[in-house]
């Protein structure tokens, strides 16, 4: 806990809880259902850094930052973005935007990830960058970049609930529609994992830029299997509750968007569109 605290040096002032609370999180409801969509993508999303270039995966993982603006996860992916030889990283976790040299190569990324952020991952917009991807390269490459976008997704707001709750929620200032006791047990869940990522990014600091591209994979799949120690708990358990509430009509647990209002049902919130026979 020390070690995340002192990442945030203006915890518990007036700056840091406005900021904190500002940020893109998760109530319990959403921590559900994202979960449940995470976990739907967790083999793209460890296929994505043998398939796509090093480069792309850091693009991705940082233009989605670029909104969620993630202290605890964008350290990491800003270390491996470095890694993968990527000219302006700040820049990208900035803004989402790439130099001109690396647009011209790897800019659907960037921009695929920008509308992925801005959106949740869902939309009109998100379908047609996805779409520029799978026809610029193949649909394997689109898929893993989408997997690799929820992967973003999933770490960035689980950073977003650990710090709303470190700057914010534990010296009284809550945000509107939060709960301090899913809160504390999300922070109690999910603390080692930020202090792991937080060590390894500290580790990968002595490490060159623009390194060899195993390394950068290698990297890519040590950091997603660790990632899947708390994502298979939490969305194993977020896929019976969803169960729970489809099939024995328990209000409580009904918390995936189906209203026409979204213009997307279920299948689609979980996937962008993609299909899901299993689901009714």
């Amino acid at each position: 806990m020390q070690a995340l605290l002192s990442k945030l040096p203006d915890v518990g002032t007036h700056d840091g809880v406005s900021e904190a609370l500002e940020k893109r999180s998760w109530t319990w409801e959403g921590s559900l259902a994202d979960h449940i969509r995470t976990l739907l993508q967790v083999p793209f999303f460890i296929l994505a850094a043998i398939v796509l270039p090093p480069q792309a995966c850091a693009i991705i993982h940082l233009s989605v930052e670029s909104k969620y603006k993630s202290q605890f996860f964008s350290k990491l992916q800003g270390e491996l973005g470095r890694m993968a030889g990527l000219n302006d990283v700040e820049e990208l976790v900035s803004t989402g935007n790439l130099s001109g040299a690396e647009s011209s190569d790897f800019g659907c990324f960037a921009d695929y990830g920008r509308a992925f952020a801005k959106k949740d991952g869902i939309g009109d917009s998100v379908q047609e960058k996805y779409d520029v991807i799978a026809e610029k390269h193949s649909n394997l490459i689109a898929r893993c970049a989408q997997g690799l976008a929820f992967f973003a997704f999933w770490g960035s707001l689980a950073g977003n609930t650990v710090e709303g709750y470190l700057r914010g929620t534990l010296f009284g200032k809550k945000k509107e529609g939060s709960n301090a006791i899913f809160e504390s047990i999300f922070v109690l869940y999910y603390i080692i994992f930020f202090l792991i990522t937080d060590l390894i990014a500290r580790m990968l600091k002595f490490m060159p830029s623009e390194v060899v591209a195993p390394i950068s994979i290698l990297m890519r799949i040590v950091i997603s299997f660790i990632a899947l120690y708390w994502v298979l708990p939490y969305g194993l358990l977020s896929c019976g509750a969803f169960v729970l509430g489809r099939f024995f009509d328990v209000e409580t647990f009904m918390f995936l968007k189906n209203d026409e209002d979204n213009r997307h049902d279920v299948k689609y919130y979980l996937g962008g569109g993609s299909s899901y026979w299993f689901l009714p």
